[in-house]
């Protein structure tokens, strides 16, 4: 905690030129956004996308869709957690700091209270530290206790470099190409799951995000 408390002055300062980068990237992007995913603009949703795929979302939802219902944003409570922080709010979106490691019970009951108040959440459900492509249990819970549905965001990229990071972080290209694409249908949790059936959940969305 002494070293996170210490480097604070700089993460801030660091999200800050993070996300100007990253809006310029994301403007020279040729972007394809399916027409489901328009759901996004107008309803109330948990976002689920993998971790290392978060380089462009925001943008879209502020400068592409528009987004007219208020987004959340989970970050880790690390100082990781705290330059996504300032990245997110810089595209205007409001955040939870919390995950399964730190802070997980009041991040939980954080997003509970966000939904509560109308706000989407977009959740990496991988995040913060893997294992890539394994779906924590924590997003099923929160759908089945919110009754609010998860809507699955694919994002592929025609060109893009490999951080070497757990979750082997994606950073497109500029003018490469983008699409975001969404499932069918939003998934909707239903109450009171067994263990049993919280697992055929963590497995359905895995599948429905998908890999490479």
């Amino acid at each position: 905690m002494g070293s996170e408390t210490r480097q604070k002055w700089w993460t801030r300062p660091l999200g800050h030129i993070v996300w100007l980068l990253m809006t310029l990237v994301c403007a020279t992007l040729r972007r394809r956004v399916d027409e489901k995913s328009a759901f996004l603009k107008k309803n109330q949703a948990i976002v689920a996308l993998w971790h290392n795929r978060i380089f462009v979302p925001c943008f879209v939802y502020r400068y592409v869709l528009r987004g007219e219902v208020p987004m959340s944003m989970l970050t880790s409570a690390s100082k990781d957690g705290t330059m996504l922080t300032t990245v997110a709010r810089d595209y205007g979106m409001r955040t939870v700091r919390g995950s399964s490691r730190r802070r997980g019970a009041a991040g939980f009951l954080d997003m509970m209270r966000e939904l509560r108040e109308g706000c989407s959440m977009c959740i990496t459900p991988d995040g913060p530290k893997g294992p890539r492509y394994r779906c924590h249990p924590g997003v099923i819970k929160l759908a089945s206790m919110s009754g609010v549905p998860i809507v699955p965001l694919r994002i592929k990229y025609s060109c893009a470099y490999r951080v070497r990071s757990w979750d082997r972080f994606f950073i497109p290209m500029p003018f490469s190409r983008v699409e975001l694409s969404t499932t069918a249908e939003p998934l909707c949790v239903p109450p009171d799951l067994s263990e049993e059936e919280l697992a055929a959940w963590c497995a359905r969305l895995e599948e429905a995000l998908g890999t490479e």
